[in-house]
């Protein structure tokens, strides 16, 4: 039986089709997805986990459509500037984003700028993924393992994850973090992000611990 998980990656997905299964709009579907995703930051947070990295938003992602994206980027700001700073406590927990800050939109990138300030803990970490796209992650890593003269493997600014969670049933990782996630268990849920519950995370991290983590060894 193990322990952990530590690092656990949370893609939240499916929020198109619950809305046109539920009848409602992107904006109502992507709005309740963010409140969703605090939930499951608390629980995990409750189970130890050290660090969370949130899938917002891949590069590829920027191409959906003004309105799609409008309905992500409206309830991120919510979760950036209300429910994080609601329910997380900063001197416990610190968020940071990784993507292309110069492809979001000013607003959004100035909440996560509040928040990088503001929030100073080292307990729980909160990373958002947003304009990612890992090819992007590795060309920098390899710029600042010349720049400090290091192994590769030490610049990456994000660690390895041992759990990854995606709210939709399909075996895609979309691009998540793909050299950290090498060794990580897998978990693809079909329960939708919206329909979630605590116990459904409870499932996952029982899981996790039932089973041997030997990372190729």
């Amino acid at each position: 039986m193990g322990d952990g998980p530590n690092h656990v990656g949370l893609i939240p997905d499916g929020l198109r089709r619950w809305a046109v299964s539920n009848d409602t709009t992107l904006a109502e579907a992507y709005l309740r997805g963010a409140h969703k995703v605090v939930e499951i930051l608390q629980v995990l947070q409750r189970h130890g986990v050290r660090t969370v990295t949130v899938y917002n938003l891949s590069r590829a992602n920027l191409g959906r459509t003004h309105d799609e994206l409008d309905a992500v980027y409206q309830a991120s700001l919510h979760f950036l500037t209300t429910l994080i700073p609601t329910h997380f406590d900063p001197a416990v927990c610190s968020l940071r984003l990784h993507g292309d800050r110069k492809a979001l939109p000013d607003n959004y990138v100035a909440a996560v700028h509040d928040l990088e300030v503001a929030m100073t803990g080292s307990a729980f970490r909160i990373n958002m993924l947003a304009a990612y796209d890992a090819y992007d992650e590795l060309r920098d890593a390899h710029r600042r393992a010349q720049q400090e003269d290091c192994d590769i493997a030490s610049a990456f600014e994000i660690g390895e994850v041992d759990l990854v969670i995606r709210t939709t049933p399909e075996p895609l990782l979309s691009g998540f973090l793909p050299l950290q996630s090498q060794y990580a268990q897998l978990h693809f849920l079909d329960t939708p992000l919206n329909d979630l519950t605590t116990e459904h995370i409870d499932d996952v991290i029982a899981a996790y611990r039932g089973l041997p983590q030997l990372r190729g060894r």
